[in-house]
């Protein structure tokens, strides 16, 4: 488990908080927070929903909260409720493990992310969504910074983007003649599916297929050799003890992390 330092923003609410993480535990939503005696969790840092949706009415009046759901299947009603924060802004600092390439010294990074949810902009498409058969909107997500922080040095994203693929790997191109990230995202072993991925949490570790992932570096060879082969769901700022730096075999994602001889 890790605690994550964070800054919460809304109408009400502006105060530090904690994003408790309990990464190694896949049964349920691992990043929760708890504000004002409510308490939020999700999988991903920008789909933060209500825990107990039995707090909902309680929770409406101290937080901005899109209900969505219930729908029609042949003619029955499907009543399934979700409650997800909107119109708020985070700033959070992620702990990350360094690894300084002139000595090969593990050192402390850590990377800020900070973004916010505001009213949803009626010119721009969005996927639709209903509540009671009555379409609502999704607040329109602003990310402002992506940037590993490591030794007085800033690395910053230039894709302002949640989807820590994208942005992890435009870091780790423009580190990569001094450091390099220690982490799930840079391991040999992690891949994203073919089938797609969200923005964060969702990376298919094969450590337990170690020699049936090094023949993997396309798409085909993926579906080869590991679609039908066991794996855990991990973090990309996840770090176990099976971690190899990423520098054999490309995988379905095709990220190699060139590595100079010291």
């Amino acid at each position: 488990m890790q605690i994550w330092k964070a800054h919460y923003k809304d109408l009400l609410h502006d105060t530090v908080i904690d994003i408790v993480n309990t990464e190694d535990d896949s049964r349920t939503d691992p990043l929760s927070f708890t504000l004002d005696g409510v308490k939020f969790q999700g999988r991903t840092l920008g789909g933060f929903e209500l825990s107990d949706h039995a707090q909902y009415e309680e929770a409406k009046n101290k937080f901005c909260i899109l209900k969505s759901g219930s729908y029609r299947v042949r003619n029955t009603e499907v009543s399934y409720y979700l409650y997800e924060l909107q119109r708020y802004a985070l700033d959070i600092e992620i702990p990350m493990k360094v690894v300084r390439k002139l000595d090969n010294c593990e050192i402390q990074g850590k990377i800020h992310l900070a973004f916010e949810y505001v009213e949803h902009d009626m010119n721009k498409n969005q996927s639709k969504i209903f509540c009671d058969g009555v379409r609502v909107y999704f607040d329109d997500e602003i990310v402002s910074d992506f940037t590993l922080c490591v030794e007085g040095k800033r690395y910053s994203s230039t894709k302002k983007t949640l989807y820590f693929e994208s942005a992890l790997y435009d870091i780790c191109k423009q580190m990569a003649q001094d450091y390099y990230l220690k982490c799930c995202f840079t391991c040999q072993y992690s891949d994203y599916s073919p089938y797609g991925n969200d923005d964060y949490g969702c990376m298919l570790c094969y450590c337990r297929h170690k020699q049936d992932y090094l023949k993997v570096n396309s798409k085909d060879d993926f579906f080869e050799h590991l679609e039908d082969k066991d794996c855990e769901v991990r973090q990309e700022t996840y770090l176990c003890e099976e971690y190899e730096l990423r520098n054999k075999c490309s995988g379905y994602r095709g990220f190699v992390y060139e590595v100079k001889e010291l």
